[in-house]
This record gives C-alpha cells, sequence and structure tokens, in this order.
C-alpha cells in the first residue's frame, strides 16, 4: 500500500509541476488535484495503519534481534513509520498538502525501502552474510 502511495506522491509531484510550468495540455488528462492529494493521504493512512499491525506482530515473533539480523529492520521500519505518522499528524494538524506532504510521503517510503534493501546489502556485501546463517 505504501509503495501505491509513493507512486501517487510521485504522480502528484509531476502534475505540481506542470501546474507550476502552465503546461495545460497535460493537465486536462489529469485528475483534479484536491482528488490526487486525498488519495495519497487515504493510501498513507492505510499503509501507516498496515505498517503499524506488521511491526506490533513481529515483535510477537522475533526472538533474539540480533541472531535474526533484524535490528537494522526494525529501527528502519520504526523510522519510517514515524515518517508517515508526522505526515498524518501534519496533515491533521497544520493542513499540509502538495509538495511538503509529497517530500514527507517520499522520504519516509525511501527509510521503508531502506529497511529492506539496505540491511540486505550490508549483510551481503559488506558483512559478506547470507540471510539465516549467523553472524560471526
Amino acid at each position: 500500500m505504501l509503495t501505491l502511495a509513493a507512486v501517487q506522491a510521485i504522480a502528484l509531484a509531476v502534475q505540481d509541476r506542470l501546474l507550476h510550468r502552465h503546461s495545460m495540455a497535460t493537465l486536462l488528462r489529469l485528475p483534479p488535484l484536491q482528488l490526487m492529494e486525498r488519495l495519497l493521504f487515504q493510501m498513507v493512512a492505510i499503509g501507516f495503519f498496515l505498517l503499524s499491525l506488521t511491526l506490533l506482530t513481529g515483535f510477537w515473533f522475533i526472538d533474539n534481534w540480533l541472531a535474526q539480523h533484524l535490528a537494522h529492520k526494525t529501527v528502519l521500519s520504526i523510522v519510517a513509520w514515524l515518517f508517515f505518522g508526522v505526515l498524518l499528524w501534519g496533515r491533521w494538524r497544520y493542513g499540509w498538502r502538495g509538495r511538503i506532504a509529497i517530500r514527507w510521503a517520499l522520504a519516509g517510503y525511501g527509510v521503508l525501502i531502506l529497511a529492506y534493501f539496505g540491511t540486505k546489502l550490508v549483510l551481503e556485501q559488506v558483512l559478506q552474510k547470507h540471510w539465516g546463517l549467523p553472524l560471526s
């Protein structure tokens, strides 16, 4: 869901750029900006809820963070969760829209992607270990 929200944020960023460049021919084929923003926040809210459930249920199954190579992934996932939480809070409290919302959504998604691929990269490329093998 958060991947769809990131794609929606990119589409919203393109639409915002076209709007500021006064490219009306391309804008006529896109949905209204308010609809695009509403869809972005709906997807972020659903994704935030699902990420919250994932983190909560994940804590239930973790026996040993270091032995299971989950410390970096867990910390980065919580940081991404905080990014999305701040985005939703900022929308509710301050009415964040447009470029601010796009930046927060993409930053949160970037941290979430880093949680998976970054951890995998560090384990496999830097430490020369693979999932399931204990660290020496």
